[in-house]
C-alpha cells in the first residue's frame, strides 16, 4: 500500500517521515525549494515540544503530480485555498477509487474535490496540533489528535501514527469532530491579530473574552445544524467559552494543558500573514459566520474577525492589537 502526502510542507513532511519511520511505504510530494532542502541536508528532523527527537533518512520526495498514479491512499496536507488547483491534479492523476484524505481545518475545503473528482473516495480528517518548519526540521509545538473519517484502509496509518505517539483516531460521525476542532481554530485569527506567541495571547483575558464569545457563536450555530459538538480537550465544547471567560489565575490553573505548548509556538494564520500569503479566515471564522446566516443566528464576533482579517490581508490595518483594543473592536 502506498501512500502519497500531497502538500508536504510543515504538516506533511511531519506525517510523513512518521509513516515512513513506521515502516509504510509513504512519498512526499511538494514543492522543489523544498525538495533541495531535504537533498541537501540528507534527512528529515522531527521533534516535539514533550523533548521526542527523530532523525529519519530516505523518505522519498517528488515536486511532479504523476507520482499521484502510484497512491492506493493520499493524505492531502494542502492549505485550504490550495484545494481547488489539488481537485485538478487528483482528478487527472489518481486511479478510480483511491482514497483520499483531505486534511484541512475548518468547514468546506473538500467541497472542490469532491465535486470534481467523483471517482475517487473522499474522506475528511484534521490534524489537531501545530508544526513549525525550519529547513529539514519539523517541529510539534502543541498537543491535539489526528481525527479521519472511518475506513478500514486507513487503519494500517492509524496504527502506525499511534506507534510514533501521535494519537489517531477513525471516526463514523465527523461532523462532531469537524465542529469541535473548528471552535478551537476559532482562536487563530486572534493569535494572528494580537502578534503574540500563542501561550502569552491565551494568558490574557481580554483575547480569551474574545475567543468566548466566538466560541459561543459556533455553539450556538451547531445546535441549531443539530450537530452535538465532540470533546477534544478535557472539558465537554459547550463548556470551552466558560472557561475562556475565568481570571487569569483561575485559567492558568484550570487549562495548564492547553497552555503546555513551546512558549514561541503561533498560529498557522500567524504564519500566513507574516508571509504575506491569504489566510484561510474564510473557513473558519468565515464559516461559522456563513452557516450561522443559513440557520438565522447572529454571529456578530465571528463576522467583526473575519472582517478584522480582511482588513490586515489588504494592508489596511497592522496586527499587534492589544487585548483591549481586540476586545472594543468586535464588541463596537
Amino acid at each position: 500500500m502506498r501512500i502519497v502526502v500531497y502538500g508536504a510542507g510543515s504538516i506533511g513532511c511531519y506525517l510523513g517521515a512518521s509513516l515512513h519511520s513506521a515502516g509504510l511505504d509513504s512519498v512526499l510530494l511538494g514543492r522543489e525549494r523544498l525538495q533541495q532542502v531535504l537533498e541537501q541536508h540528507g534527512a528529515i528532523e522531527l521533534s516535539d515540544y514533550q523533548g521526542a527527537q527523530q532523525r529519519v533518512t530516505d523518505v522519498p520526495y517528488h515536486t511532479d503530480p504523476k507520482v499521484l498514479a502510484q497512491a492506493d491512499i493520499v493524505l492531502v496536507t494542502l492549505k485550504c485555498l490550495a484545494m481547488e488547483d489539488a481537485a485538478q491534479q487528483l482528478a487527472n492523476y489518481c486511479r478510480p477509487a483511491t482514497r483520499v484524505v483531505c486534511l484541512q481545518n475548518g468547514l468546506g475545503s473538500d467541497l472542490a474535490v469532491r465535486q470534481q473528482c467523483q471517482g475517487l473516495k473522499i474522506l475528511r480528517g484534521i490534524v489537531g496540533f501545530n508544526v513549525v518548519g525550519d529547513g529539514a526540521h519539523f517541529h510539534r509545538a502543541t498537543e491535539g489528535d489526528v481525527h479521519m473519517e472511518h475506513d478500514p484502509l486507513l487503519m494500517p496509518i492509524q496504527h502506525a501514527w499511534q506507534r510514533q505517539g501521535i494519537a489517531c483516531e477513525l471516526n463514523s460521525e465527523f461532523d462532531r469532530i469537524a465542529w469541535a476542532k473548528l471552535q478551537l481554530n476559532l482562536n487563530n485569527v486572534i493569535n494572528a491579530l494580537s502578534d503574540l506567541p500563542l501561550k502569552a495571547q491565551l494568558e490574557q483575558r481580554a483575547y480569551r473574552r474574545v475567543l468566548a464569545m466566538a466560541m459561543q457563536e459556533l455553539v450556538d450555530v451547531a445546535q441549531a445544524k443539530g450537530i452535538e459538538l465532540a470533546q477534544l480537550t478535557a472539558l465537554p465544547a459547550t463548556w470551552l467559552p466558560k472557561l475562556m471567560n475565568v481570571p487569569d489565575w483561575l485559567f492558568k490553573r484550570l487549562a495548564k494543558r492547553m497552555l503546555a505548548i513551546d512558549p514561541e509556538a503561533r498560529s498557522s494564520m500567524w504564519e500566513d500573514i507574516q508571509h504575506g500569503r491569504p489566510t484561510e479566515i474564510l473557513f473558519l471564522n468565515g464559516a461559522v459566520a456563513s452557516e450561522g446566516e443559513q440557520e438565522g443566528i447572529a454571529t456578530p464576533v465571528n463576522h467583526a474577525l473575519a472582517r478584522l482579517m480582511w482588513a490586515v490581508e489588504q494592508g489596511k490595518r497592522p496586527t499587534g492589537m492589544s487585548g483591549p483594543e481586540l476586545l472594543a473592536a468586535v464588541t463596537s
